[in-house]
């Protein structure tokens, strides 16, 4: 009897040594997944796991809008924001107004980074980050508009039409909350000429955790595969061969999951950004386990702004905080540039230095080390509007062109 129940108490203390790392696991799985409040047209408030239609579901995915050229645009301590730039108060619309006028300035950053998202009639939104600066933004891609699914634990989930939402509040899901959706995809990608990649994938632009599906049409059938049943993905010629995890291989064409009507194969690296493979440069993909590497939304910090030492050709070295191409202004903006078919947005906040090579390209420098030299982007060619550069205890900026840029080092 005693050694029965000796047996009994050794195999309880086992299971709970299995079990603990794994709840351990699927906590730090659900902190990663987008989380918060849904206020309606009519009052209401829904609280749980959100989606962004059948798209953005983590916290490093990536908001995208147009920031508006308004005189509500400015830069001042009117909602008690901090950091740098809360020392200041000027309307950067003014700038634009008058030299850039025509120009289009984006906004991106990840969902982390936002506090909270007021939507109004057709496309306007205001987004309030952490720190309590609040942009104007309109229109300018699919995140806008959308349709967003809540994952609601007693109703199921449910979907608002963003007419019908006045609010969006994000914070952080509460410890136990377990999303429907399965782990996030994790995946080594093989490139043609730009090796290896390996972080968060969306794949086609799309598909983000184990339960989504990957369709095609296979020597039988038309396929709808669940993700976390497969191991990997290798273009091959009009189609792709899918191997799963069973060891099965299905030879799939005639979709846009694995043929080259693919979007293309987005990473999300720790310390660079989110980078977009084309489907020209994809070779293949091999599915990995989740690692519980995901940011979670605690991980976002309040931006401060950009502070940077310019070096420049034929005026000196400047200190100040600066406004990058007239535009970006905080460090979890993105900055955006190509490498053959590889599109990068890296956040401010991973750079070190940016060194202009010639009209075409930049070297952009990673705190992480490695260099990146980057093309085809108005962030890193001669088409950059310039540098706005405010030295401490001035209120009149410096304007910078960039053709008189030698050195962008960013300070901490």
């Amino acid at each position: 009897m005693v050694h029965m129940s000796s047996y009994i108490t050794s195999l309880y203390a086992l299971l709970l040594i299995c079990v603990w790392p794994l709840s351990e696991v699927n906590a730090q799985d659900a902190r990663s997944y987008l989380y918060g409040t849904v206020v309606t047209d009519s009052g209401k408030e829904f609280t749980g796991f959100l989606r962004w239609g059948k798209e953005e579901l983590f916290w490093h995915d990536l908001f995208n809008s147009n920031k508006e050229q308004s005189d509500q645009y400015k830069v001042n301590k009117e909602k008690e924001s901090t950091g740098l730039w809360s020392r200041f108060e000027w309307d950067l619309s003014s700038i634009w107004k008058n030299k850039y006028s025509s120009s289009t300035h984006l906004f991106s950053c990840m969902f982390g980074d936002i506090k909270t998202l007021r939507l109004f009639r057709g496309d306007r939104v205001d987004l309030e980050m952490k720190n309590g600066t609040v942009l104007h933004l309109s229109g300018g891609s699919n995140d806008i508009g959308a349709t967003i699914r809540l994952e609601d634990y007693e109703l199921g989930v449910m979907k608002f039409k963003w007419s019908h939402i006045d609010e969006i509040r994000f914070f952080e899901a509460p410890a136990g909350a377990q999303p429907g959706y399965g782990s996030p995809l994790y995946a080594q990608v093989e490139t043609r000429r730009n090796g290896t990649f390996t972080g968060y994938i969306k794949w086609d632009l799309d598909e983000r955790s184990g339960e989504d599906i990957l369709d095609g049409e296979s020597r039988y059938r038309d396929e709808e595969i669940p993700f976390k049943n497969i191991t990997s993905i290798e273009k091959d010629g009009n189609g792709s061969l899918v191997t799963l995890r069973s060891g099965k291989a299905l030879y799939l064409d005639d979709s846009n999951d694995v043929d080259d009507g693919n979007r293309g194969i987005r990473v999300y690296v720790e310390d660079i950004g989110n980078i977009e493979i084309s489907w020209r440069q994809f070779e293949r993909i091999t599915f990995q386990d989740d690692p519980g590497k995901a940011p979670a939304y605690s991980d976002f910090v309040e931006p401060a702004g950009l502070m940077a030492e310019v070096d420049t050709y034929d005026d000196g070295i400047h200190t100040g905080i600066i406004v990058f191409d007239m535009d970006e202004m905080w460090e979890i903006e993105t900055l955006d540039g190509n490498d053959n078919d590889l599109e990068y947005q890296i956040p401010f906040k991973n750079i070190s230095r940016i060194v202009p090579k010639n009209s075409a390209y930049s070297m952009v420098y990673l705190h992480r080390g490695e260099p990146l030299l980057l093309g085809d982007s108005q962030d890193v060619n001669n088409r950059n509007d310039g540098l706005l550069l405010f030295k401490t205890g001035t209120k009149k900026p410096m304007t910078i062109k960039w053709k008189d840029i030698a050195d962008i080092s960013f300070k901490p």
